[in-house]
């Protein structure tokens, strides 16, 4: 259902679908009906949400694009934005698809388009959790999950360090000794890394080794496999 509007800038047939933090608009029609030589201010279109049932006129913006200018007469047809969402808090809210135009100072509304059916925001399910907006709770998620995955690989990695260093005890000090021409002749190591080792001489451990960028377990094991034969 779209509002009277007086300013001649109309939106039709709209639309929305909420996919996890994106929402899809479509539109049927957005016109521009003024005279023929009439140039619009930038348009703006905004997806709005209004708490049900307390009487709070209060918008809150759940997603946002910038359309541009329309000539008077024109019209663009079955448009598509996919655009980021911010859900509201917990509670009933009406949507609506907003219309604005930039008159120089602030934009000003043209023409809504209310959705009938009431977006719910459920409160969380686990009563030991506070209430608290849903968007918070999926937050908090994703910023504990990077914890989750990095604690499998590099844990284990200093335990390869220390194989190496049981097969090669003064696994460094090959190194430090080594000819330059038989560090550049390892195969299987790139040779940037290689150059890196001989300009990086002396080193006082493995460690030290494995610090350079680029080099791992794998690679030393190659290259003193190599200078020890």
């Amino acid at each position: 259902m779209n509002a009277s509007n007086q300013a001649h800038l109309t939106i039709q047939g709209c639309g929305y679908r909420i996919e996890n933090d994106r929402v899809i608009i479509s539109i049927q029609r957005i016109a521009n009906d003024r005279d023929e030589g009439n140039l619009s201010g930038t348009l703006q279109l905004q997806l709005c949400a209004f708490h049900q049932g307390i009487g709070d006129l209060e918008k809150i913006v759940l997603a946002s694009t910038i359309i541009g200018e329309m000539k008077g007469q024109h019209f663009l047809s079955d448009c598509y934005y996919d655009l980021f969402f911010q859900p509201p808090q917990v509670g009933s809210w009406q949507l609506a698809l907003q219309l604005s135009e930039w008159n120089g100072v602030d934009y000003t509304l043209c023409d809504s388009a209310y959705f009938d059916t009431a977006y719910q925001v459920e409160a969380p399910s686990n009563p030991s959790v506070p209430a608290m907006q849903v968007d918070e709770l999926e937050n908090e998620k994703a910023a504990s999950t990077p914890k989750i995955a990095t604690e499998h690989p590099t844990v284990k990695k200093p335990k390869e360090v220390k194989k190496n260093a049981t097969g090669y005890a003064d696994g460094y000090l090959a190194i430090n000794k080594s000819k330059v021409d038989k560090l550049l002749k390892v195969k299987g190591v790139p040779k940037k890394v290689l150059e890196k080792l001989i300009a990086e001489r002396p080193f006082q451990s493995e460690k030290a080794v494995l610090n350079i960028k680029g080099m791992g377990p794998v690679m030393m094991e190659k290259i003193l496999a190599e200078l020890t034969k």
